[in-house]
């Protein structure tokens, strides 16, 4: 894939340990791959060109011993190495938009092992496959129902090249333990959707079309009256606007959202991992397609007047807030409305995760669930 001399002076010289690599670390926690394991794996790459490749093969190597652990009967240690295998693959894949043989094999192996891993998952917590019908396909999903039912549900919405195997297993298994259903799936343009329908412009349709689905298949178990939705990178955009255009979802939670893309523009001023990958999503030829395309902006979208918490870092390099991100959320907003503002958080807030998910869990546990003694 021919690259840019800005492309080349980018990934040849600045994507690199220093200056990119560490600064992903806990993302890649957060997707299930361990720290030493990262550092380890990292060491032995010397070309942003060879990224993917060698998480393929770290997966790979993660995929073989899993196989004999589980012919020894180690059922659990099969399971754990399984889903971190499933975890490498992601990291290699994420992002990487130069050879699209290397980014289909890695997502392909994703698929594969996932179903696996979760396989040998007996309690309660094990996610239950779904296709949601929408616009002559499917959305795929994974949904997670607590043991008792009349619980609230979140519904967890994917960020640009985020996926439901990966940092939306473990944010889901937060959430469930803190007593909600989730729903984790790829809408437009991520992931398995994005074989089928790249990005839209109204994308908040694809979350209104897995609440259908969920009163129409879940509403005996689920409580389709508390339903809140969080989002990640650009989920933290979807999220909010999913909330606006549809009263069902009672809150929302959104981390290292843009208010907007146009901030992207000219090109030659984007971030190279963006350029390639919102086109690369919106299934366009260029980035100023993809954002004429997509049109997303909250200037355009009816304004939230349910409760809406927002999580912003000033050292986002992808969302960088010196485009004002985060205020015009909550100058959008209009019903109750929180920002949580780190001066140094970088995207997605990643270096407070430790904070910031147990944040977004308690704001939809204060909006979703009763006071305690109350009736449901």
């Amino acid at each position: 894939m021919k690259l840019t001399l800005k492309e080349k002076i980018f990934y040849g010289l600045v994507c690199n340990e220093t200056r990119v690599y560490q600064h992903w670390y806990t993302r890649f926690l957060l997707a299930g791959v361990d720290l030493e394991r990262t550092k380890r794996v990292v060491r032995r790459i010397r070309r942003w060109r060879n990224w993917c490749a060698e998480w393929s093969d770290e997966g790979a190597r993660l995929k073989t011993e899993a196989e004999a652990m589980l012919a020894q009967g180690n059922g659990e240690t099969a399971r754990s190495l399984l889903h971190e295998a499933v975890a490498c693959y992601h990291v290699g894949q994420h992002f990487y938009f130069l050879d699209d043989t290397q980014k289909t094999h890695a997502l392909d192996m994703i698929r594969a092992l996932y179903p696996r891993a979760i396989a040998l998952n007996t309690g309660p917590d094990r996610p239950i496959r779904a296709e949601i019908p929408f616009r002559g396909t499917t959305i795929p999903a994974y949904l997670r129902l607590q043991p008792e039912p009349g619980r609230p549900v979140v519904v967890q919405v994917n960020g640009l090249d985020n996926l439901k195997e990966t940092e939306q297993h473990n944010v889901g298994l937060k959430f469930y333990a803190a007593g909600f259903n989730t729903i984790a799936f790829d809408g437009p343009g991520q992931g398995e959707m994005l074989d089928r329908m790249a990005m839209i412009p109204d994308y908040h349709t694809a979350v209104s079309a897995v609440i259908d689905w969920l009163i129409a298949e879940h509403a005996a178990h689920i409580d389709v009256t508390r339903i809140g939705a969080i989002g990640f990178s650009m989920g933290g955009y979807f999220a909010p606007v999913a909330a606006a255009n549809d009263k069902r979802i009672a809150c929302a939670a959104g981390s290292g959202g843009p208010a907007d893309l146009k901030f992207l523009l000219p090109e030659r001023k984007a971030n190279p991992i963006l350029l390639r990958g919102l086109a690369h999503c919106a299934g366009t030829a260029t980035l100023t397609e993809a954002v004429e395309k997509l049109g997303y902006d909250l200037s355009n979208e009816p304004r939230l007047d349910r409760p809406m918490l927002i999580l912003h870092g000033g050292n986002d390099r992808l969302i960088p807030d010196g485009g004002g991100h985060a205020e015009r959320f909550m100058d959008w907003a209009s019903g109750e409305k929180q920002l949580r503002f780190y001066p140094d958080g970088e995207h997605v807030c990643a270096n407070y995760l430790d904070e910031t998910l147990p944040l977004m869990v308690d704001w939809m546990r204060r909006h979703l669930l009763p006071a305690e003694g109350e009736d449901k």
